[in-house]
């Protein structure tokens, strides 16, 4: 009796991987969509950190008509004076107007003092933002009718609906 042997099905020279060209390929599809990816994602920020400082900003408003309508027009910590109760944020420059020692890094929004019935609320942003919104400004203004309205000079593209792009600010 003799044996045979049979030959292996398998190739011993056999390689698996890839090759140089599908590598450039991935690196290449992969780079394509990271320039459309990051410049999509700036704008996404900040219009997010757009509407943050709207918000913030609006939430002001509140204090504003309640001080207005009870009659305490100056801003101020005492019993006769408007604490606005502006809170420190991180996206603002400003200083406190009633004298409270804000955190580094942070600020508040600023109001017309005394209040009046067209006061202003107005708040630069700070350079922890987008590159786009550093140094614009963001303004909510009463009308003497009591009705508020939102301008700023930032980009449209970043700016949420409630407010309006006016390049004057």
């Amino acid at each position: 009796m003799t044996s045979t042997v049979k030959p292996s099905s398998s190739p011993i020279n056999s390689r698996s991987g890839f090759t140089l060209i599908e590598i450039i390929i991935v690196v290449a599809i992969a780079g394509i969509l990271a320039a459309i990816a990051i410049p999509q994602y700036q704008i996404y920020m900040g219009k997010t950190q757009a509407t943050r400082l709207v918000n913030e900003l609006g939430q002001l408003r509140l204090t504003v008509e309640e001080c207005i309508q009870t009659g305490r027009t100056d801003i101020g910590l005492r019993t006769d004076e408007c604490d606005p109760r502006a809170s420190a944020s991180n996206l603002v420059v400003g200083g406190s107007q009633v004298g409270v020692v804000l955190p580094n890094n942070m600020g508040v929004a600023q109001m017309s003092n005394p209040l009046t019935l067209t006061t202003n609320i107005t708040a630069t942003v700070s350079s922890q933002v987008n590159p786009k919104l550093v140094g614009k400004k963001i303004e909510w203004l009463r009308t003497s009718t009591g009705s508020w309205s939102c301008s700023s000079n930032i980009e449209n593209v970043y700016l949420p609906q409630s407010c309006t792009h006016n390049a004057s600010l």
